[in-house]
């Protein structure tokens, strides 16, 4: 159903893990696996593909991945791993584990997001009681779409294999602005994405 990456790193070379179609929501409430009895995200922007970018022998520019580009949406990744004990596993064992990734909530269309400023924004998550979380998002690899860049490329070049790239339809999101964050479940929430817009969720224990 689509991706989840970031930049690499010369400790990790490959920074891209599959998200399962069955996984990705649009609707509340959301079902996921607790840990510590809340819902462990991460607020995060996402690109669903109008076009395949299939593999080919020269390399696609920034402007051929833009122009692949459906729509741009807020979203938060479900995180959770599968091991007993994530901190002592191996990378290659967390590219396994999907890198800890349960699923996606996808949340509203930005408009214009070529012309917005993707960098850096305040998170705020409200509850019905007030205000639960106030961070200065920051987007790891500077603005997320370099990691669109690069995994494009990655996919189209064989990176995980033939017949493997990115295809119309599928989303893909390219990292946290706040890290983890936890959240309440049974609860309606408002999360705030600086000026750019709101998503509005609700947790179940999967």
């Amino acid at each position: 159903g689509g991706w989840k990456c970031s930049v690499p790193t010369p400790e990790r070379k490959i920074a891209a893990a599959a998200i399962f179609a069955p996984t990705i929501v649009g609707v509340a409430p959301c079902p996921i696996l607790p840990i510590a009895g809340n819902a462990r995200v991460e607020p995060e922007i996402a690109f669903v593909l109008a076009r395949d970018l299939p593999a080919r022998a020269t390399p696609y520019d920034e402007a051929e991945v833009r122009g692949a580009i459906g729509e741009s949406r807020l979203v938060l990744e479900l995180m959770g791993p599968r091991y007993a004990d994530p901190t002592v596993i191996t990378f290659p064992e967390l590219l396994a584990d999907s890198i800890a990734n349960q699923g996606l909530f996808v949340g509203p269309v930005l408009s214009n997001p070529v012309g917005l400023a993707l960098d850096s924004f305040a998170i705020v998550i409200d509850g019905a009681d007030g205000t639960l979380v106030t961070r200065e998002g920051k987007h790891p690899d500077a603005h997320p779409l370099r990691p669109l860049y690069w995994l494009a490329n990655f996919l189209a070049g064989g990176g995980y294999g033939e017949g493997v790239w990115l295809k119309a339809g599928q989303i893909v999101t390219t990292g946290s602005y706040c890290g983890v964050v936890d959240v309440p479940l049974d609860t309606a929430l408002v999360v705030r994405y600086g000026d750019l817009g709101t998503l509005n969720v609700q947790f179940s224990a999967a």
